[in-house]
């Protein structure tokens, strides 16, 4: 399909009082099917190596609709960076997969990083729980070892934040919401992730393999971004993954 074959919205969203950046893509066909992208810490809507741009095309070009945002205080969104809150990026992502449901969507979530653990916490909220056929998560934190102070502020990289923001995604209980959640999971992790101790990453996969869910290990890879035809190769196995759930 040529670049005429889609169509792209990009805007704002009133969610909480915050202007939230989104860019929602969809093929020409208006096929009620869409992936909604969670970024990951420090992240934004493109994604690692634009990751979540790359991966849209090969989406849409298999008629099914995209919506990739920044979360609050992230990238084009309101709020500044140091007054990031967790529970908020599980109240936003929630917010769009229940937009889109209301609207008539099958829903599908994907998430990366600290996205990804916002992902597994938003299939637990009741206004989408039961509601999410399947979703794909891209080396997700379950429980950062991280020791910080809720009240610290912290610097990372060049941003500010509080250790609130860890001190609620411990909260979040990813290990509670993924035994709870009953579809389909694709895991991804790097085998030489920096972020996600091997420890729990063998808990989150051992979790994953008593679901009968599929899971890659990938060799030689860090926590991201990864290798680029080794990511071409992951955007495949994918596609072929959400196909199966999209009806």
């Amino acid at each position: 399909m040529g670049y005429n074959a889609f169509m792209k919205k990009v805007g704002f969203e009133d969610i909480n009082n915050k202007n939230i950046f989104f860019v929602l893509s969809e093929p020409r066909s208006k096929s009620k099917k869409i992936v909604i992208m969670s970024h990951g810490f420090r992240g934004s809507s493109v994604g690692p190596a634009r990751t979540f741009v790359n991966f849209e095309k090969l989406i849409n070009e298999n008629d099914i609709s995209t919506l990739r945002f920044d979360q609050p205080c992230s990238g084009n969104s309101d709020g500044e960076y140091i007054d990031s809150s967790f529970n908020e990026w599980i109240k936003t992502t929630t917010f769009f997969a229940n937009k889109y449901l209301n609207l008539g969507y099958q829903v599908i979530l994907l998430g990366q990083s600290m996205g990804a653990t916002t992902t597994m916490a938003a299939t637990a909220q009741k206004d989408i729980e039961g509601k999410i056929p399947c979703i794909i998560l891209w080396v997700p934190d379950p429980e950062t070892e991280l020791e910080v102070n809720p009240n610290d502020i912290c610097e990372e990289a060049g941003e500010r934040y509080k250790g609130r923001f860890w001190e609620e995604a411990k909260e979040s209980n990813f290990f509670g919401c993924l035994d709870k959640y009953t579809g389909g999971i694709h895991l991804v992790y790097g085998e030489k992730d920096k972020y996600v101790a091997k420890a729990l990453r063998d808990q989150v996969i051992e979790k994953v393999k008593a679901k009968n869910q599929p899971f890659m290990i990938l060799k030689g890879q860090d926590h991201s971004p990864w290798a680029y035809d080794l990511t071409q190769n992951i955007y495949e196995q994918e596609l072929e993954f959400i196909k199966k759930y999209f009806v």
